[in-house]
């Protein structure tokens, strides 16, 4: 991994910047009911108790492994028993969060449980207006994101069609975050902005952070849960209303 520490932060760069991308999940949007709430209803199922805090840490491992296991062998490629192993170890990782060690047999269980649950994807509070003063302001506003949908329909579901200017999703360009191809596509559909005027704000350090740096994009790190206090590479914000005070900083 490419990501260090350092005692301060990289702001000075966020000058110039034309372009401004956005992950999705755990950036601008996240399930409701809660992650933990959807986790802590199946676990107890099978007798297990969850904390939030530990499910907060077991999904920082969790997604790791996702964006690690993507760049193998994407997960909308994946058989379905392939994806069934897939989530019963991702199940797993989440639980050893909590300090929870359990088999791939009854992680698969678990996830079985989590699936079935009526949930949805929903907006954090400070996205909307984020992104409609981001374009007030004069920045393309685009969504790069690893998921099996178009961005049409991904931006349409979540209502983000009037405060984006473009969604691209890996289904469409056929690599996922952090494949610098995706990176590329997404500053063509922005009007052609050069890497060094763009941001992407995202959660993961892998996908997010590293796939920007790897694109020649800047990254900021948007960490809601408070999973890396101690990154100092490059900018770390834990909300968009951050982001704004950031890019007005004189």
């Amino acid at each position: 991994m490419r990501v260090r520490t350092q005692r301060t932060p990289k702001t000075d760069v966020l000058k110039n910047v034309k372009t401004i991308l956005f992950d999705v999940y755990g950036t601008l949007a996240t399930w409701s009911p809660d992650r933990y709430v959807i986790h802590s209803r199946a676990a107890s199922q099978f007798g297990i108790e969850v904390t939030k805090a530990g499910i907060d840490a077991g999904y920082a491992v969790a997604e790791a492994y996702m964006t690690h296991e993507n760049t193998k062998t994407p997960i909308r490629k994946m058989t379905p028993t392939e994806r069934d192993q897939f989530f019963a170890k991702f199940e797993q990782l989440v639980l050893q969060g909590c300090g929870i060690d359990v088999n791939l047999e009854l992680a698969d269980k678990i996830w079985q449980a989590v699936a079935a649950q009526e949930y949805e994807l929903v907006l954090y509070d400070d996205v909307l207006p984020g992104l409609d003063a981001l374009r007030a302001s004069g920045y393309i506003v685009g969504i790069v994101s690893n998921v099996p949908s178009g961005g049409s329909e991904l931006s349409d579901q979540l209502g983000l069609s009037d405060s984006i200017d473009f969604a691209l999703t890996s289904s469409e360009v056929g690599c996922e975050k952090p494949d610098p191809r995706i990176f590329a596509e997404a500053l063509r559909r922005a009007n052609d902005t050069p890497p060094n005027a763009a941001l992407m704000v995202g959660d993961q350090l892998e996908s997010d952070v590293n796939g920007a740096i790897g694109a020649g994009i800047q990254p900021v790190l948007l960490d809601r849960n408070n999973n890396h206090p101690d990154f100092f590479d490059h900018p770390r914000i834990t909300s968009l209303t951050e982001l704004q005070n950031i890019l007005t900083r004189e």
